[in-house]
């Protein structure tokens, strides 16, 4: 296949444009041997989408097993091989497939749902002005100042202590010291905690003083240190967040939210605690974590997920959704067997919006499926219209009313 070839077929899966037939064709050469052909330039085609839909190889192992369970996908006898290998082609393949799939909201048929039916019409009531969040985010200062990221231009936005601030591009800052840690002396900037806070509808990353990347989902809030001094790292959460810690053995990261703490040395996880959910969970996918909760202490392994009951404080450990965890940092929603009333709960952060459920709206109806964050809600209310009959979505303004 010729590089001119393969870039107009690769266009065109990532339009949801692609013919069965090229499809898999395209699928087919992906999985060569060679990968200096490959490697390149789906590099080049993956630079050019938005930075929510890049993914990790840490998170592309979870994905595959969920491509090749995707009855959307054409079954080619490679996709169905062991997964050996994955972290190189199966990288590639797996950023490819999850976007072209943005769309492919689909029913789970299962004893007692309700099975598949015909489109319904939409009862939107025309032309939506609710648009899809974006990179948006307040910035607290020690001193009171408010920074609206949104507004700033890139460069340095602020000198606090021995810390710079800097917007390095749309949608993420970066503490910096200003002096090596050896010489510095602490000051009172240093000290007093920054808040960064996203809006309903919002989402944001920074990299604090020790290199840490936090990812902040909407509705969400971070508090931190301008510079981290003493024996340990300390943030306080609300809401979600996904953490790359930088590794210092001699400095524990903690994270608290709510009652509990999360203390790790340099890991990856994903940490949703919103003040309306029933509880914490953690999801780790890599290093290892401690968490602390009502007297209890529990230690987390990669691909495990540990919920923490806001009431008891009991910790309940299980195989985690690598996926659907990293579902909103990669920028699409992940609904793996939820009723419409847990749906509906993400939809609100995510588009600002109220939801309104008239009459008595079935909680047990349960969906499954993914969609690209950046689509239309209309696109996304239609989907749900479409997989279930009985359920029908009217907006008013702001407001997202649920019938049925």
């Amino acid at each position: 296949m010729t590089k001119e070839k393969l870039r107009e077929l690769l266009q065109q899966y990532f339009d949801n444009s692609i013919s069965k037939a090229d499809c898999k064709e395209l699928l087919d050469y992906l999985d060569t041997d060679d990968l200096q052909e490959i490697a390149p330039l789906m590099d080049e085609i993956l630079f050019l989408l938005p930075d929510t839909a890049e993914l990790d190889q840490s998170e592309s192992v979870a994905v595959y097993n969920a491509i090749r369970a995707n009855h959307h996908l054409p079954q080619t006898d490679h996709i169905l091989k062991s997964s050996r290998g994955i972290a190189n082609k199966w990288y590639y393949i797996a950023a490819m497939v999850l976007i072209a799939l943005s769309v492919s909201l689909h029913f789970i048929k299962t004893p007692g749902r309700i099975s598949e039916n015909k489109f319904a019409a939409s009862k939107s009531g025309g032309k939506s002005s609710i648009q899809p969040g974006s990179k948006k985010a307040t910035l607290t200062l020690s001193n009171g100042q408010i920074i609206d990221l949104e507004a700033q231009q890139e460069g340095i936005l602020q000198g606090t202590g021995n810390s710079a601030i800097r917007k390095v591009r749309s949608g993420q800052i970066v503490y910096q010291a200003t002096q090596p840690y050896g010489k510095a002396t602490q000051s009172v900037q240093d000290v007093a905690l920054n808040d960064l806070k996203t809006p309903k509808g919002g989402e944001y990353q920074i990299t604090l003083a020790d290199g840490t990347k936090v990812w902040l989902n909407s509705a969400s809030s971070l508090r931190f240190p301008a510079a981290f001094r003493g024996n340990r790292r300390q943030v306080v959460l609300n809401g979600e967040a996904y953490f790359e810690v930088a590794k210092n053995a001699a400095k524990p990261f903690v994270v608290m939210i709510g009652a509990t703490e999360i203390k790790v040395l340099g890991t990856h996880f994903n940490v949703s605690g919103y003040q309306d959910d029933d509880e914490a969970t953690t999801t780790l996918l890599e290093g290892s974590v401690q968490l602390t909760s009502g007297g209890n202490t529990r230690r987390l392994s990669p691909g495990q997920q540990a919920a923490v009951s806001k009431n008891s404080g009991d910790i309940l450990i299980s195989q985690g959704d690598i996926a659907q965890a990293m579902a909103w940092k990669n920028g699409y929603f992940r609904f793996d067997d939820q009723n419409i009333r847990g749906i509906m709960k993400q939809v609100s952060r995510w588009y600002d919006v109220e939801v309104e459920f008239k009459q008595n709206v079935i909680n047990n109806k349960q969906f499954g499926g993914t969609f690209y964050r950046n689509k239309s809600i209309a696109e996304l209310l239609r989907h749900l219209e479409e997989l279930d009959h009985h359920i029908h979505f009217k907006i008013n303004g702001r407001r997202i009313e649920i019938m049925e």
